[in-house]
């Protein structure tokens, strides 16, 4: 399925909305606007004042359907672009629990020394590493491999899951030139309904103990927030100074809880690490010094 022609609808569909809604006048006997000329013989009883503070309201109102519609499609395009970009390398999803000692390895990367605690009250199951379920890729625009964890816990009224998802990232072994740059944390598919909240923070480490902490991120989604912090990236640095790590431990708390009388869900999350040189710089460097080679051949 092409998602860009699914954002494309949607964006065309809510500017029709907005078009629809955009100016209308309310009478003694009815409701006029451009498209609907049927309506265009009632007769109206405005005084300049009634009609300067609707059409005040009118423009309140288009300001608020404008900025909801394009958070929502901007969400959309992103989690379109995503999903597309997605590229699985480990096969299909399989449990944190049944991931070997040894780790999962990801293109130059190996993802380490797992371990999934929490719990959960009001009725929904613990977290646990049987039910976590994990699968290794890349985000085939940026390059950058990572895990995409599936989740799918959910939480009604008074309901409460507080989970964490702890593992090490390092650089495998051949490739030297790489390093570990950075991090982004991005809530694929969460969802929240009135009190509902759902919160997930990245911690990241240069030790497995005691270490210094080179990055924080956090995303969260709760009722009218449209989307608008499902995603946080950042550098590594130590002391505000940028680093370069060949490996990292990574400590993710994710809470999802209704509420008093809401409801909240989270079903995929992403957590991707990117590397320096990158695999396009390798092979353009790689194509350089071969014909370097040629050039000073006989």
């Amino acid at each position: 399925m092409d998602f860009f022609y699914i954002f494309l609808f949607f964006l065309l569909t809510s500017l029709l909305y907005l078009m629809y809604n955009s100016v209308y006048w309310r009478g003694c006997e009815g409701v006029y606007t451009p498209f609907k000329p049927y309506l265009q013989t009632m007769t109206y009883c405005f005084d300049k004042k009634e009609l300067g503070e609707i059409m005040k309201s009118n423009r309140r109102s288009m300001k608020k359907s404008a900025i909801f519609f394009l958070t929502i499609s901007i969400s959309i395009l992103l989690a379109s672009s995503a999903q597309a970009a997605w590229v699985p390398l480990t096969g299909d999803f399989v449990s944190i629990s049944s991931i070997p000692t040894s780790g999962l390895e990801v293109g130059d990367k190996l993802f380490s020394g797992f371990e999934v605690t929490g719990n959960s009250t009001g009725g929904p199951l613990d977290p646990s590493a049987a039910s976590v379920l994990v699968q290794g890729g890349q985000n085939d625009a940026t390059g950058d491999y990572g895990l995409r964890l599936r989740l799918a816990w959910s939480a009604g009224a008074k309901q409460v899951i507080d989970a964490g998802i702890n593992f090490k990232v390092s650089i495998l072994s051949g490739y030297d030139p790489y390093f570990i740059t950075d991090a982004t944390l991005w809530l694929a598919t969460a969802s929240s309904a009135g009190t509902g909240l759902v919160q997930a923070s990245e911690n990241i480490y240069d030790a497995d103990f005691m270490g210094n902490s080179l990055l924080a991120l956090a995303a969260s989604a709760e009722d009218d927030d449209y989307g608008a912090f499902l995603m946080d990236s950042g550098d590594l640095c130590l002391h505000t100074n940028m680093v370069q790590m060949k490996e990292i431990w990574v400590r993710t708390g994710v809470l999802v809880q209704g509420g008093t009388n809401g409801s909240a869900g989270l079903h995929e999350v992403f957590m991707l690490y990117s590397q320096v040189p990158e695999p396009a710089t390798i092979m353009m460097l790689g194509l350089g010094a071969l014909a370097l080679v040629r050039m000073r051949r006989p």
